[in-house]
């Protein structure tokens, strides 16, 4: 582990502590460290600024009281997540409901960049943006958590109750359903299926 992950997790665990002890300022200090992300993360659940803020103050005062209930069987973080995205989820109930699809797929994202990832990196931010609003809920929450949130799959894993096979699953083909719904350049054609030109012009 990165000794600046290590000691950011310390922090973390120490400001907790001292929010279990009835320290408010600590709490402050915990929202000024991750309350931009857990509001990220609970508008992108919620399609909404002022739900996703209610729930991130639901969030904090959850917090407030659970404190000392932290057995840090996971990271400050990834607990942190977790309350708000069951925040997040309370506020959903009697809207109307929002079907997920059964994750059946088993396959999973290799460590090599494959084609997606390349039209990814290449796509402008409003293609991009086009393109995340046709995602499924489920695909768009787990891009959030890893490329919003930062964390990393074991984490998601944790937040979302799922085994980490399914994130990375999950992600794989998120990133793949979004590089399909991105604008193909031409840079970007494979040589083999550009048309060839002869001499003279004859194909």
């Amino acid at each position: 582990m990165d000794a600046t992950v290590a000691e950011q997790q310390d922090a973390d665990r120490r400001l907790l502590h001292q929010v279990a002890a009835g320290d408010q300022a600590a709490l402050e200090r915990l929202y000024a460290r991750h309350g931009p992300a857990l509001l990220a993360y609970a508008e992108g659940l919620l399609a909404d600024r002022l739900s996703a803020e209610e729930a991130l103050q639901d969030t904090l005062l959850a917090v407030w009281r659970a404190a000392s209930s932290f057995e840090a069987r996971s990271t400050v973080r990834t607990w942190l997540f977790g309350i708000c995205r069951r925040q997040a989820l309370r506020r959903m109930r009697g809207r109307t409901p929002v079907h997920l699809p059964i994750d059946v797929a088993t396959e999973q994202a290799t460590g090599e960049p494959g084609p997606e990832a390349v039209t990814l990196a290449r796509a402008d931010a409003r293609a991009v943006a086009t393109a995340l609003a046709g995602l499924t809920p489920i695909h768009r929450e787990v891009l959030d958590l890893a490329f919003g949130a930062g964390l990393a799959h074991d984490e998601i894993a944790a937040v979302l109750d799922v085994p980490v096979g399914t994130v990375k699953s999950r992600l794989h083909h998120a990133r793949a359903i979004l590089a399909r719904a991105l604008p193909v350049e031409a840079d970007q054609v494979p040589e083999t299926s550009r048309p060839v030109t002869t001499r003279g012009g004859h194909r």
